[in-house]
């Protein structure tokens, strides 16, 4: 299907949420290790944020679980995540508000070693859009099941610098996500991570250049905080996002 230049905004809308959703708005981070004798490694990774920007607020949380050992394990994992938000877009000389909603369990099998892990999760997920005022020409509104697949990966090149890529493809609506980065640690509680990332569906790309400011409060406890600007065919435009991220 061709879009026109008015149904592109609700694609930013819906791919900026993808980024977060697919964990992932966006992020992936390497795992932390903790010092011997004073706590035992984490079983699950929860995380939850939101995104924002000039025509769209999401928010997200998510979940990670190993099932049998620890996250500092190579073995299995479960990965669940949910959010939503609102979004809105002009059609000709109408304004048209739309809600979006997904979910989608995925179990995964990690490998990890010296220096670096690959992740590989496939699973269900399932998504429903509305409009309002019903929009006849977005097709893909409704409930729609589909199946997921997701790689992430992270190495660590120094103590001090971890890169880190995800990529996912989901048939619901037969997007993919792409993102990469560097965290970059400036002291025991801040880092610098630059990202680029690229989302896309069918008739729609958009690539984002930004930067997240994270504060280690500890080795259980982190806060991302950072946005960078957006570029697509018709429509640039800044971004906004915070993260927050827990191990237990």
């Amino acid at each position: 299907m061709a879009w026109g230049k008015p149904r592109r905004r609700i694609c930013i809308a819906r791919w900026r949420t993808t980024c977060l959703l697919s964990a992932a708005g966006l992020a992936l981070s390497f795992p932390l290790q903790a010092p011997a004798g004073t706590e035992l490694p984490p079983r699950w990774h929860l995380f939850f944020g939101g995104d924002s920007a000039a025509e769209s607020m999401f928010g997200h949380a998510g979940l990670v679980w190993a099932p049998v050992d620890d996250l500092h394990q190579t073995g299995w994992r479960l990965r669940a995540i949910a959010g939503g938000g609102e979004f809105a877009y002009l059609s000709g000389s109408t304004r048209i508000s739309g809600r979006l909603l997904t979910a989608a369990v995925m179990p995964g099998f990690e490998w990890i070693g010296d220096d670096a892990g690959v992740t590989i999760y496939g699973g269900a997920t399932v998504q429903d859009q509305t409009t309002r005022p019903h929009d006849p020409g977005k097709s893909r509104q409704g409930t729609r099941f589909g199946a997921k697949a997701r790689i992430e990966g992270w190495f660590r090149p120094t103590s001090d610098v971890v890169l880190n890529g995800s990529g996912s493809y989901a048939t619901a609506a037969e997007s993919y996500t792409a993102r990469i980065s560097a965290n970059v640690a400036l002291s025991p509680h801040f880092a610098l991570e630059p990202e680029m990332a690229a989302f896309g569906e069918p008739g729609y790309d958009q690539q984002r250049y930004g930067l997240l400011v994270e504060y280690r409060h500890d080795r259980q406890l982190t806060l991302k905080l950072g946005g960078g600007w957006a570029i697509e065919p018709d429509d640039d435009g800044p971004y906004v996002a915070f993260q927050v991220k827990t191990w237990r």
